[in-house]
């Protein structure tokens, strides 16, 4: 099997897995419980959380609320804030996810218009509002927003970052933004995500009463397993220490990926530099890209059309539709997505099939 949808999810390693087990076995006891293994493992969970804000961020003082994937943090997101009418500005390339969660806080939502050309924002002349969200790598195309730019043209909002796809790929920039999401699933970590709360963040005592009482009041949300939790901390530090490596590596698959679907008359939908290079979003005009997926599948290549939370619609791509694309042609993506294993043979194999299953569509 050539695995390359990381960007739906990574598989762990073989040293994560073992220490994904060993932590099962360890750290299985109830972390909200009274007795002494339950005040262990609290303050196990909070180091962690320390951990994962040095990581992250630089500093060890961002307040860290788990949760179970990026959805629920999304939705612990849009249910802790507080409710009054907000004017948020986003835009049209957010994952459906987040989108959902900024309707569920207010429906004054201003949406910013990506450029068709590299899927840059567009900055209004006067973006006054009380929440600017946005992503920092598009879960599709793998564009890099200058979030920092747009936060910076929105003083006195919340600015909210979803990292979920540059969490452990790419340094995070965190001078202005307030909170900030990342999923353990996308860099190699069994499950668990997180939000983590600026320092700054005015409102975040709130943030986490509010948090506490979604879970032991409200039962909104559910007990996030502790060896997961651990095991967050431990792929996101390791994923940090290897970064530059790891960048560096996926860079040159990359680069070979897009001279290779070039040949191939695939053309990607992102340039280079405005892109993550552990995405690469291929338009295949004239195809369904869905079909094509199968067809890979078949071979035993293992890759996706779109964001996956989003695989089995009937509507065309909404990220290409925010691109300008049309109907047709926004059916006809192709999402590949490296991870920390992911090897040239891997990319080599990936183009052999693909010319196979090409000629055979």
């Amino acid at each position: 099997m050539t695995y390359l949808d990381n960007a739906s999810a990574a598989i762990p390693d073989k040293e994560t897995a073992a220490f994904f087990a060993e932590a099962l076995q360890k750290y299985g006891a109830n972390q909200e419980a009274a007795h002494k293994e339950g005040y262990l493992l609290r303050k196990e969970i909070s180091d962690a959380g320390i951990t994962l804000s040095e990581v992250i961020t630089g500093v060890p003082d961002w307040q860290v609320i788990w949760s179970s994937c990026a959805t629920e943090a999304f939705h612990i997101f849009s249910h802790c804030i507080e409710k009054r009418e907000k004017k948020i500005l986003s835009s049209k390339l957010e994952h459906p996810a987040l989108s959902a969660a900024l309707k569920r806080i207010s429906k004054n939502i201003q949406l910013l218009v990506p450029d068709a050309r590299n899927g840059q924002f567009k900055l209004p002349d006067s973006p006054c509002c009380d929440i600017a969200a946005c992503h920092l790598v598009q879960s599709e195309t793998g564009i890099i927003q200058d979030s920092e730019k747009l936060f910076a043209a929105t003083p006195g909002a919340i600015h909210f970052l979803d990292a979920v796809q540059a969490a452990g790929k790419i340094p995070i920039p965190c001078k202005n933004a307030d909170i900030i999401a990342v999923s353990g699933n996308k860099f190699g970590a069994p499950g668990s995500a997180a939000l983590l709360l600026s320092p700054r963040l005015q409102e975040a005592d709130k943030f986490i009463a509010a948090a506490e009482k979604m879970r032991h009041q409200e039962y909104l949300t559910g007990r996030v397993l502790p060896a997961a939790i651990l095991t967050c901390a431990f792929a996101a530090k390791k994923a940090a220490e290897q970064m530059k490596e790891n960048y560096s590596r996926t860079i040159q698959l990359n680069r070979l990926l897009r001279a290779g679907a070039q040949k191939l008359n695939l053309s990607a939908t992102i340039p280079e530099e405005y892109a993550s290079p552990y995405i690469l979003h291929l338009t295949a005009r004239g195809y369904q890209g869905g079909v094509l997926v199968r067809l890979l599948s078949e071979e035993g290549i293992l890759i996706s059309s779109g964001s996956a939370c989003a695989s089995e619609t009937r509507d065309p791509s909404p990220a290409l539709t925010a691109l300008g694309y049309k109907r047709n042609d926004a059916y006809a993506g192709l999402r590949i997505s490296f991870g920390f294993q992911s090897t040239e043979n891997d990319v080599k194999i990936l183009l052999s099939s693909l010319e196979k299953v090409l000629k055979k569509y």
